[in-house]
């Protein structure tokens, strides 16, 4: 593979996770959770879906 293919896509990722990161904030600024534990799952599931878009962004670090 190559280097600049794999550097494009490390920096795709971190941009791409950045973004995530960043709408997840403005998102949950907006709300206003009563219950502590309410908002921890919330931060639990949007902690755990970016995992998914992130395989499709990492897939040329796949070996075939």
């Amino acid at each position: 593979m190559l280097k600049t293919k794999k550097l494009l896509s490390i920096i795709f990722f971190i941009l791409m996770m950045f973004l995530y990161c960043l709408l997840v904030m403005v998102f949950l600024i907006k709300i206003n959770f009563n219950n502590w534990i309410v908002e921890f799952i919330v931060y639990f599931i949007l902690g755990i879906i970016w995992v998914f878009p992130s395989m499709y962004i990492l897939r040329p670090f796949k070996k075939r």
